[in-house]
């Protein structure tokens, strides 16, 4: 993994994160709400997963904010 993606990887994974629980969301009521599976959810907190651009947009959607939102 190149560290661009590595980087990215990091700000996703801080900024949904922050978005949740600006929220007060926990982990299995944002998976709900983006109809995701609370695993993958967070798998992606840690860094470990690797979300399409569907997932990003549904998550996104489930935070009310814009995807590139979660990537700056």
């Amino acid at each position: 993994m190149t560290s661009t993606a590595k980087q990215i990887k990091e700000k996703l994974k801080n900024n949904i994160k922050a978005y949740r629980k600006k929220l007060g969301l926990t982990q299995a009521e944002l998976a709900i709400q983006a109809d995701i599976s609370t695993y993958y959810l967070s798998d992606l907190e840690i860094s470990r997963g690797n979300p399409s651009l569907d997932v990003l947009c549904k998550i996104a959607d489930a935070l009310k904010v814009e995807p590139y939102e979660l990537l700056k």
